[in-house]
């Protein structure tokens, strides 16, 4: 990869921008970092347009959907407004490590559908003083469906979290492509397990996953989360893309 789009699906975690974006600022690897606002509250817009007064570079692009699009929906527009070949797709209350872009830059030879994903995730909960350590170290060096149904079936320790945390570098094209139907169709169900819908849809349509070694990033656990915010609904929507992996 020669350059990379850092896009950041942003709402409601201005508190958490600076740390989010800090190691892509002075990084020519990265090429632009897209912040897509998915319509947060008058005062949160507000302080992010003052972080990003502050940092006083050209290299960071705001944009802001006109009403609420929820998590997956974001994400796609986030992408979709970027510009690279190649995205990584960090959520705005996360943030790499010292040597994440490194290890991204150094992925060699790319394939356009394949979805490169973390090898480890730092958990942090700030609470109630929280860590932890998520390894995702499978037996399968490509994910595709029939390594996602034995991951599912046999309760692979962290492989639930490996499908629905995401956090993922992937093809713009071949995301914008191969995500398309669920973004466009309003009447898709259940996507408030954004990650692990869109690990249904992208398998579904041929994509696969590929873990990278030592690429880390930092995972920061909190009661105002996406995941949280949608309560039951949260459950509801990761079970349904389970079944539905385990359908195809």
């Amino acid at each position: 990869m020669k350059e990379i789009t850092l896009a950041i699906p942003f709402y409601n975690t201005s508190q958490y921008f600076k740390e989010a974006v800090n190691y892509a600022l002075d990084n020519n690897f990265v090429k632009e970092i897209v912040v897509n606002d998915d319509c947060s509250s008058e005062e949160e817009w507000q302080k992010l347009n003052q972080v990003v007064d502050d940092l006083n570079t050209s290299k960071i692009k705001l944009f802001r959907n006109e009403v609420n699009l929820g998590g997956f929906r974001n994400k796609y527009t986030a992408v979709k407004n970027s510009s690279c070949d190649w995205i990584y797709l960090l959520d705005s209350d996360n943030h790499p490590t010292e040597n994440t872009l490194s290890v991204i830059q150094g992925i060699v030879d790319p394939i356009e559908n394949i979805c490169y994903c973390p090898e480890k995730l730092l958990l942090h909960n700030a609470e109630n003083g929280y860590t932890d350590e998520a390894h995702y170290k499978f037996k399968y060096d490509i994910v595709g469906i029939e390594e996602a149904k034995d991951g599912i079936i046999k309760r692979t320790k962290w492989f639930d979290w490996f499908l629905n945390t995401g956090n993922y570098v992937f093809n713009r094209n071949a995301y914008l492509k191969l995500i398309e139907e669920p973004f466009e169709n309003k009447q898709t169900e259940l996507l408030h397990a954004d990650v692990l819908a869109f690990s249904y849809f992208w398998i579904m349509n041929g994509g696969e996953f590929k873990v990278v070694p030592e690429f880390y990033y930092n995972h920061r656990l909190r009661s105002a989360s996406y995941w949280n915010a949608c309560g039951s609904n949260s459950s509801l929507s990761a079970d349904l893309y389970k079944t539905k992996i385990l359908d195809l």
